[in-house]
């Protein structure tokens, strides 16, 4: 039979003393930590941001190539997903609009999709629409041409880019890229960084000077 001693020592619970020691030394790992966390969200919701971007347009690529067809990629602030929707510059959503092969026929819409919706931190710039020929390579379109109110342009001559910002405060976000030459490859890369083999997630070097 288990017995208790006089002399036994009893279990005792914590002091308020020691109770607000460990609530500070709590406090004090969270708020040096919370910074990176911070930074963390914010560099995680810019790939996010990026690689969805980046999907989305390679979708309006390979739509063109399949369908052997001029296709507008542009932003918008339209619900809907039926090919007449209006671009919009500042719009949070895109469209991929099939354009007809002659006058008589109506356009589509084939994708329609969110760029910010988990990620609403996140900004982007660009060009409001980017237009593919069926050849998979962008091209200029004049606003009458494209039907959603917005021209098509190859920005400097040899690349389309998107950037992304966040309005989180913290020095050690990245500053992403989604790249289109004229030629037809479609990427994400980092602006501050220049592309070579060591950096292979880099953008290329002609396209540091005009990077946000």
């Amino acid at each position: 039979m288990l017995s208790i001693h006089p002399g036994s020592q009893r279990a005792r619970g914590l002091t308020l003393v020691e109770l607000m020691v460990v609530v500070a030394i709590i406090a004090l790992s969270m708020a040096l930590a919370m910074p990176g966390l911070r930074a963390w969200s914010a560099n995680a919701q810019l790939r996010t941001t990026a690689t969805s971007l980046q999907v989305a347009v390679k979708q309006a690529q390979s739509e063109a190539v399949r369908t052997f067809r001029q296709v507008v990629f542009f932003r918008t602030s339209a619900t809907t997903c039926t090919g007449s929707e209006t671009a919009v510059a500042t719009g949070t959503r895109w469209v991929i609009k099939l354009l007809p092969r002659v006058s008589t026929d109506a356009a589509s819409a084939t994708y329609c999709g969110s760029l910010t919706e988990n990620a609403p931190t996140i900004a982007v710039a660009g060009p409001t629409a980017l237009c593919f020929g069926g050849h998979g390579r962008p091209m200029a379109l004049d606003a009458s041409t494209t039907g959603v109110g917005a021209a098509c342009t190859i920005g400097n001559g040899s690349q389309v880019i998107y950037a992304f910002s966040s309005t989180t405060s913290t020095a050690d976000l990245k500053k992403l890229q989604v790249w289109v030459s004229l030629g037809g490859s479609v990427r994400t890369c980092e602006s501050t960084r220049a592309l070579s083999d060591a950096v292979p997630d880099g953008c290329p070097t002609a396209n540091l000077a005009s990077t946000t």
